[in-house]
């Protein structure tokens, strides 16, 4: 099985502008399989620093990370994309971590880098 995770998200950004981007995930086969996209900030006290909601189902979805910075997509992933609009309010360099991980057995399936540099 192959999995793979991408994302749209420019590598430079503007400070106090919406950004739209996109999160997906693919699997070559086992398309039923459950699994989640854990998204964990290299600075956790970052996560202050930046407002990110997910459209779904027709409404805005506040994403919150957690004090570890750390968020977890709970809803089904394969073969789909999540939009979602990034505003950040202060400049900086921002480093993302996604870890798309099964939920039988807690196993790793893929990884992406993400850096972005807010000015």
């Amino acid at each position: 099985m192959a999995e793979c995770l991408s994302s749209n998200v420019p590598r430079l950004l503007t400070v106090n502008e919406q950004h739209p981007l996109n999160v997906c995930v693919y699997s070559t086969d086992a398309p039923e399989q459950s699994a989640r996209v854990i998204v964990t900030l290299k600075n956790p006290s970052q996560r202050e620093h930046f407002d990110l909601v997910l459209f779904t189902d027709g409404q805005f979805i506040p994403v919150t990370f957690n004090a570890y910075g750390v968020f977890v997509f709970e809803e089904p992933m394969l073969n789909n994309c999540a939009l979602l609009f990034i505003t950040f309010t202060k400049p900086g360099d921002y480093a993302f971590e996604l870890d798309l991980v099964s939920d039988e057995g807690n196993i790793h399936l893929a990884k992406l880098f993400l850096e972005v540099e807010v000015v």
